[in-house]
């Protein structure tokens, strides 16, 4: 959910985008969460599978330090063991005992993680409730998602910010009203977190999309990839009636908010068709990327006439719009607490971080090529 590159313009003398904007409810964010979504649309998604989370896992995911599971052959922790404590959180006075790997903390859950990669195929992409850690696809050996071990996964989702707003943001900038679960009113804490682990396939980028949706009306649809391809435009015809077919017919009277964001992946079929999957539901709030438009040109648009017309944008052949994220995306995001620390110590406490870090990706790296030997 969050990323947004969108300023906050003014509109008139006083008001600012923020203060036009319709009010975001914590229902709207609690219909927004993949778990409470995903069963009514299980066919139009990529296969998945949903694990509820236990207290100790999310605890973990909160804990300063990285502390991987001692069962994949793997340096499990960022220190060596004159640096312990500090890896683990805790000062060098404290008598606290160091903290147990995942899989002694939650054997039966790191286990269920464990046998759910191997069921959709030995290769996944992890989510919470509403955010991917696309933020810290930098600390994967491939630089993407992919993950393969559960440890894979811990360290993404310990190094990502998008995941830690899921876990104490969520409910920010929405309205004050009660938040209802059936009719019981429960508050954020007791929200009932989960782990999503989608079945990974190799996406073609250029055909990702992001919809815009309000008063169940299709407003708009940009581009998600930031980049140029030729071919779209000569498609923009055909991919607007798929999208528009798809959300007349699945989601414009199923889902409960009449305002809301929805990404899709058009891909072709073996027999040359194309077919729409459904990737994610965001909500319809400033937190949201509008990509290629800016939220106050989607406010603006027209919405209560039945003869809408869907506005389609695609990055357009020396756009600037292209080439103006020179640095990663995600850069203010892509740096743990460990490394933060290490560069206030200077240069050199830097380097001894990256050493240690190269450490842990080349064992994982050299454990799954030992694993692999030994199943062929």
């Amino acid at each position: 959910m969050p990323g947004s590159r969108s300023s906050s313009p003014t509109l008139g003398p006083a008001k600012t985008i923020d203060e036009i904007f319709p009010p975001v409810t914590k229902a709207h964010i609690l219909n927004c969460s993949y778990p409470r979504w995903h069963s009514n649309y299980r066919s139009l998604t990529p296969k998945t599978r949903i694990i509820p989370l236990t207290p100790e896992f999310i605890s973990y995911i909160r804990e300063d330090g990285i502390i991987l599971p001692s069962d994949e052959e793997q340096i499990t922790e960022l220190s060596d063991s004159e640096d312990e404590n500090s890896v683990n959180g805790n000062d060098s006075d404290s008598e606290s005992a160091p903290l147990s790997p995942p899989d002694k903390r939650f054997p039966e859950l790191h286990q269920q993680i464990k046998d759910i990669i191997s069921e959709l195929g030995g290769r996944i992409i992890p989510k919470l409730n509403w955010s991917s850690p696309k933020d810290a696809v930098f600390m994967s050996l491939t630089n993407t998602m992919e993950c393969r071990t559960p440890g894979e996964i811990y360290l993404l989702l310990k190094s990502s910010d998008f995941v830690t707003h899921d876990l104490e943001h969520a409910f920010d900038d929405c309205i004050d009203t009660p938040l209802l679960v059936g009719e019981e009113e429960v508050e954020m804490r007791d929200i009932a977190y989960s782990l999503v682990l989608r079945k990974w396939f190799k996406i073609n980028p250029s055909m990702e999309f992001r919809c815009f949706v309000r008063g169940r009306k299709l407003l708009a649809v940009s581009q998600r990839e930031l980049n140029y391809f030729k071919f779209l435009e000569d498609m923009k015809e055909e991919l607007t009636g798929l999208i528009e077919e798809f959300f007349d017919t699945k989601l414009k009277d199923t889902f409960p908010d009449d305002s809301f964001v929805f990404d899709v992946y058009i891909p072709a079929t073996e027999e040359g068709k194309k077919r729409v999957w459904l990737i994610d539901i965001n909500p319809f709030a400033h937190r949201t990327d509008p990509i290629l438009f800016s939220w106050l040109e989607i406010l603006e648009m027209p919405y209560e006439s039945d003869d809408t017309e869907v506005k389609v944008r695609f990055v357009k052949e020396g756009d600037p719009e292209a080439y103006a994220f020179n640095t990663p995306k995600f850069s203010a995001s892509k740096m743990p607490k460990e490394v933060v620390e290490a560069g206030l110590q200077g240069e050199e406490a830097v380097w001894e971080f990256a050493q240690r870090w190269r450490g842990v990706m080349e064992s994982m790296e050299k454990a799954r090529e030992e694993r692999q030997a030994s199943n062929s």
